[in-house]
Order: C-alpha cells, then sequence, then structure tokens
C-alpha cells in the first residue's frame, strides 16, 4: 500500500521539477488546469505533480498562463495560451522519458 503524501515541494521552474523528478528517479507526472478567483480577477494556471511514494512528498510546479480580471467564458486567446503551455510542457518532459498523464496528485 502506498503512503499517503505528508508534504509538498513547490518547484520554481520546469527545470528544477524535472532535475527533481530525475533525481528520485520518478518517471510520471500529472498535469491539471486551474482557475483560481478572488473577487474580479484570476488567475489560470497549469499545474504539474509527481509522486514521491517512498518519501510520501508530491512535487509540484505552476505555470501560470493568464492573469488579470475574471474571464467567465474561456476566448480563443485564453485557449490558445493554455494549450502553447501544455504543449511545451509535454514536449520537455517526453525529451526526458518522463510520461505525462492528465489529473494531480494530491493529499485528499
Amino acid at each position: 500500500m502506498m503512503p499517503k503524501a505528508l508534504a509538498y515541494l513547490q518547484l520554481i521552474s520546469l527545470e528544477a521539477f524535472i532535475d527533481e523528478l530525475k533525481r528520485r528517479s520518478l518517471y510520471e507526472a500529472r498535469l491539471s488546469d486551474w482557475i483560481q478567483r478572488r473577487d474580479m480577477f484570476e488567475h489560470r494556471k497549469l499545474r504539474l505533480t509527481a509522486l514521491d511514494p517512498t518519501h510520501g512528498l508530491i512535487l509540484r510546479y505552476e505555470i501560470v498562463y493568464y492573469q488579470g480580471l475574471a474571464v467567465y467564458s474561456e476566448t480563443e486567446e485564453l485557449k490558445k495560451s493554455r494549450e502553447e503551455a501544455k504543449r511545451r510542457i509535454a514536449e520537455r518532459l517526453e525529451a526526458e522519458g518522463i510520461r505525462l498523464l492528465e489529473g494531480e496528485y494530491h493529499t485528499g
């Protein structure tokens, strides 16, 4: 049985995330889309997570692809920004032999 993750390790760059995966011999990551709204503003981001079951740790890296006034219906520009960010992440991980899945690892 896999131990429940006890902590997050938030990384500041995609390169640091990849280096940490390699250091821990992890070859799978998950990608999810987040929208965080506060009042009339929002952040749209892609969250990349990976689980280190040996140490009960979730590695996490976030890429903000939009921040500004809240947009309640997705525009073509937002969709294009998200897809471009996803493509760059997928290409980079694939080049390192890391499998990318949909979803997210979390403590819940």
